[in-house]
């Protein structure tokens, strides 16, 4: 169900988008939360059209063959924030935060601290459990072996939040929330 919900929110934010042009949207902003190709994606999309949540507009083109275009419908709308506003399961791989995170643009401003608060205070009691952190695998991570400091500088601190400690995961949460608060002053 991951993929129909990406595939709504994509098309929600991408009004008239083709399959393909799906494919290379999650390719490039969705692809490491969510495996997708092409036979799995025009599936998706045939079983939201048959359900109403997204229509199809094929547009002709001199030459080639018929373009078919996506559009979210009313009810795929509804079905879409009904999915942004639902409480995000605890994960520790991080990836279901940070999928419905890709599609933040969409929420309002208590919907998405709500969310990184959850998550906030769920790697909170994470840490409590095992306060020499955990990484994403759920074995303690060697901090001697592995320099967060040299990894931040090779991988930005967003992919630290994807691959260590959950020390890392709730700075970055924290240091995000506040900027959602200064970003969204409204």
């Amino acid at each position: 169900m991951d993929l129909e919900y990406a595939l709504l929110g994509l098309i929600g934010l991408h009004q008239g988008a083709t399959g393909y042009e799906l494919n290379r949207m999650i390719g490039q902003s969705t692809g490491y939360l969510l495996s997708a190709s092409l036979s799995h994606i025009y599936p998706a999309l045939a079983k939201l059209h048959e359900q109403g949540l997204v229509s199809s507009i094929d547009i002709p083109l001199k030459n080639r063959p018929t373009k078919k275009v996506y559009v979210i419908t009313k009810s795929g709308d509804e079905k879409l924030r009904a999915w942004l506003e639902e409480p995000i399961d605890n994960s520790l791989d991080f990836k279901a935060f940070s999928l419905k995170m890709v599609f933040s643009p969409l929420m309002g401003k208590d919907t998405i601290l709500r969310h990184i608060d959850r998550e906030i205070s769920y790697r909170e009691s994470l840490l409590r459990k095992h306060p020499r952190g955990v990484a994403s695998d759920g074995e303690e991570l060697d901090t001697e072996k592995f320099n967060l400091t040299r990894a931040g500088l090779l991988w930005n601190s967003f992919h630290l939040v994807f691959l260590k400690t959950e020390e890392v995961r709730l700075a970055w949460l924290k240091e995000f929330r506040q900027s959602v608060e200064v970003v969204l002053k409204t």
